[in-house]
Order: C-alpha cells, then sequence, then structure tokens
C-alpha cells in the first residue's frame, strides 16, 4: 500500500535495485537443470447443429451451464480437477489433482491452463494434451468447443464483455480504455500461448535473456494466428498499441544503452506508466496515461501519496513486455495454435533458448538488429514471414532451433515434438505462409471450417 509519510517510501536507487533482483534473482554457477511451463489459452465457442459459431460462452450463465458451471460439473465428476477456489475478491482457479497445473480464466472468459513446471517439453506437451482432452470433452457435452487461435475471429469484440468482477481487473479495463480500444480487445478478444522458461546459470542467463528478446518478433511472425484489417497478427497488433510504456521491449536493450539485465529492466519498470493503484480496504483505481512509477517515486502523488516496495512489487506484475522475467522468462509472443502446430512452436522457442550452439547462432545473426526490435515487431504483426526479410531471419534461426532440439538430451524434446517442428518449417515458415494464412483462408469460405480447424475438430453437418 502506499504511504504518506515520504520516509517510508521507496528511493529511487531501492527501486532500480529491487526491480532488478526481483527479475533476474542471483544466479548460482554449477549444475542447472532446465524446465518448462506452458500456459495455452482457449475460446470457449457454442457451435450450432450445422458447426457454425454461436456465441461465446460466457463465464456465468443463469440459462444453461456457463464456463464456470461446466467446469465445476467436471471437478464433480473426476479425480482430475479440483473445487473452485477464489471469491469476491480473487479470481477463480481450479487446481489440477494430477500435478498438471491449475485453470484460471481470462477477462474475457478464455479458458487458461498454467502447466505445472515439467523437467521436459515431451513431459509438458504431454500434459498439455491430457487437460486439454478432458477439458473438450467436458464442454463438447454443451455443443461448446474450445477454439485455439489468436484472436477469436468468429465474433465482434463488443459481443464479449469482460467478465472478472475482481478489482484488479476491472480497473486495468478502466485504465486502458483511458489509451483507446487495443486493451479491451487483447483483454477479451486474444488468445496466447505463453512459454516459460528458466534462466540458468551466471552467465547464461543473461544471454538467454537477449536471445529471447531478439527472437520474440520471429515468434510473431513465423506463429502467429489472428488475421483480421490485413493483419497477420491482430493480436501483436493490439499489444503494441495498448500501452507502449509497458509493453514492448526495453528501450535500454534496443539503445544498447545498458548491457546489463537487471538497469535494462529497472528502467523500464520505473519508466512504465502506474496502471493501478491499491487503496485501503481493497479499493483499487485506475491510473493516468502519462505518470509513470518514476514519476510517483519523485514527485508522490496527491491522492495516493508515495509508493513502497509492495507497490514496486505489484507494479512489476503489471508490466508485459514481449519477454517477462520473473526468476524465469515468460516468452508473451507466441498465439495459441491448433493441436497440428502447437507443438512446433513449444520445441522450436524452447531449443532455441535452451542449446547452447543454437542460442549463440541466433544471438550472432540477431544482434545487429537489436535496435531494430520494434520495428521487425511491428513488420511481424503486420506481414508475418511473407516479410522477405523475417522469413529469411526465421527459416534460419528456427533451423538453427531444430538441430538444438535433436542435440539436447534423449528424450527431453521427444520425437513426436521434433517431427511437429520439422513439419512447420517445410510446410509453413518454407513457404512464407503463418497458421493466420490458413486460418484467414478458411474462414473466408466458412466460419464452420474455420472453426473445426481452431478447435482440432472435423466440421460438422
Amino acid at each position: 500500500m502506499p504511504t504518506d509519510d515520504r520516509r517510508q517510501a521507496l528511493s529511487r536507487d531501492e527501486a532500480r535495485a529491487r526491480a532488478g533482483l526481483i527479475a533476474f534473482p542471483e544466479r548460482g554457477g554449477g549444475p542447472h537443470r532446465d524446465r518448462i511451463g506452458l500456459e495455452p489459452e482457449f475460446f470457449p465457442i457454442r457451435r450450432d447443429p450445422d458447426g457454425r459459431p454461436a456465441g461465446r460462452l460466457p463465464l456465468r450463465s443463469d440459462s444453461t451451464p456457463g464456463v464456470l458451471g461446466i467446469v465445476d460439473e467436471l471437478a464433480s465428476s473426476t479425480r482430475e480437477v479440483g473445487s473452485r477456489q477464489g471469491g469476491p475478491v480473487g479470481p477463480w482457479e481450479y487446481p489440477l489433482l494430477r500435478g498438471d497445473g491449475r485453470l484460471t480464466f481470462e477477462p474475457g472468459g478464455q479458458v487458461e491452463h498454467s502447466t505445472t513446471v515439467y523437467p521436459t517439453v515431451r513431459e509438458a506437451l504431454d500434459g498439455g494434451r491430457r487437460v486439454l482432452g478432458l477439458l473438450r470433452h467436458a464442454f463438447a457435452a454443451h455443443d461448446v468447443v474450445l477454439a485455439a487461435a489468436g484472436i477469436d475471429v468468429w465474433h465482434d469484440i463488443e459481443t464479449v464483455p469482460q467478465q472478472l468482477p475482481f478489482g484488479r481487473y476491472t480497473a486495468q479495463a478502466a485504465y486502458y480504455d483511458r489509451r483507446g480500444t487495443a486493451g479491451r480487445i487483447m483483454m477479451r478478444h486474444t488468445a496466447s500461448l505463453q512459454i516459460n522458461l528458466d534462466l540458468g546459470p551466471e552467465g547464461v542467463w543473461q544471454e538467454r535473456w537477449l536471445a529471447a528478446n531478439l527472437i520474440s518478433p520471429l515468434i510473431t511472425a513465423s506463429f502467429a494466428c489472428s488475421p483480421g484489417d490485413g493483419w497477420a497478427s491482430s493480436r501483436g497488433r493490439a499489444w503494441q498499441e495498448l500501452d507502449p510504456s509497458r509493453s514492448g521491449f526495453p528501450q535500454l536493450l534496443v539503445a544498447g544503452g545498458a548491457d546489463d539485465p537487471r538497469q535494462q529492466l529497472a528502467e523500464a519498470a520505473l519508466a512504465a506508466d502506474v496502471m493501478l493503484f491499491r487503496g485501503a480496504e481493497g479499493t483499487w483505481d485506475p491510473g493516468s496515461p502519462g505518470f509513470s512509477f518514476g514519476q510517483w517515486l519523485a514527485d508522490g502523488h496527491p491522492r495516493h501519496g508515495w509508493p513502497t516496495r509492495a507497490d514496486l512489487d505489484y507494479h512489476l506484475t503489471t508490466l508485459f513486455f514481449e519477454v517477462r522475467p520473473r526468476g524465469f522468462l515468460e516468452l508473451r509472443a507466441g498465439e495459441q495454435l491448433p493441436d497440428c502446430w502447437r507443438a512446433a512452436q513449444v520445441v522450436l522457442v524452447s531449443s532455441a533458448i535452451y542449446d547452447d550452439v543454437a542460442r549463440r547462432a541466433i544471438v550472432e545473426r540477431m544482434a545487429p538488429h537489436t535496435a531494430r526490435l520494434p520495428e521487425l515487431w511491428r513488420r511481424a504483426a503486420e506481414h508475418g514471414v511473407a516479410d522477405a526479410e523475417l522469413r529469411e531471419l526465421a527459416a534460419a534461426s528456427w533451423h538453427d532451433a531444430v538441430r538444438g532440439a535433436e542435440r539436447l538430451p534423449g528424450g527431453w524434446v521427444g520425437a513426436d515434438g521434433l517431427a511437429c517442428a520439422r513439419r512447420f518449417l517445410d510446410q509453413v515458415t518454407g513457404r512464407g505462409l503463418a497458421p493466420a494464412d490458413r486460418l484467414r483462408e478458411l474462414h473466408t469460405e466458412d466460419p464452420a471450417r474455420s472453426l473445426a480447424w481452431a478447435a482440432s475438430q472435423p466440421p460438422t453437418g
């Protein structure tokens, strides 16, 4: 909570040091085992008898079971899913009882599976498939499919309200609305596939941080699956436009003003606008665009006093750079993909970071483009790998990643995942295509076909 006593407030130097160490804790040398966690999101969409989209299923419904009602039914009928947790002051979640993580929900009712931390890519993909199979069966009983795409191309944004009635989410929505319309698109109408990777030991994590940022535009371009208004990744466009102070890339990294990742992140955190003020008795107020955390430290706020350590810690959770360091690396550029390509994205991205040879080759190739990261990100969202330069950079980097996957310890990636990655490079990236091209083509033909593709199910009717 903020304080009215400036003597208890955080100093700028304390804020810099604390932000850097929260993002990148002190790392020792010695043996280190790399792990992986995934955060796939899905759109719950009703399907009519002809297989056409018939509306997004809301979290709660008075007439038929909503998303929460269906998952409640699943929790009561299986030992795989625990009972709902959370309530009027916190978001809902369901623990997965076999150690597969938890289910949570996004403001538009998107279903999110936050997996446990797995020791291998193969186990992470297997665990994700197992949970998705349970969910699909439960939702299918109510004529609902779980669609995997970067954006809901089947419904207008205004038909999907903000459905998380909790302080953070209502204040966040109000803050974004003060900046424009991109925030509501991101919160209610997009779905991602975040990949969480370990930092690694001292001397390695710095290069992993750099590599993860450098490949971020390549992830956007290669795995774009949110076509709209001429863009390959309208999800990427939304992230670029909703709040430049807290998305994209740290300015010191892009400008080459500092080599220390802690300094890069700390300065970016202080430059970011304050999204939320947490008040007494659980109150939340949206921030005002243009009022940064650094300004709060320097000048205070007429209503909310001065920031404390707790305010800084919370502020860090509201930053959404393309790579978010949180004691691990949260790679946020990936869009949700149907079953046929999901493993390819996970294998290629994780191998590009975890294999030393692949990572160094990618850094050598991409480092000359560091100052152009914002430009490449914009072009990636607009054109995907139809952009000749991005296609060349992506193809070379992902081929490095495939060779890296082959070098990683036996069984870490798995034969199926590696085969999927190779097929993706051959059939999609190598042809200058992204999943968005297939989604757009099918949707133009018939929304029933695009929905079946995104749900990884045959069309009905």
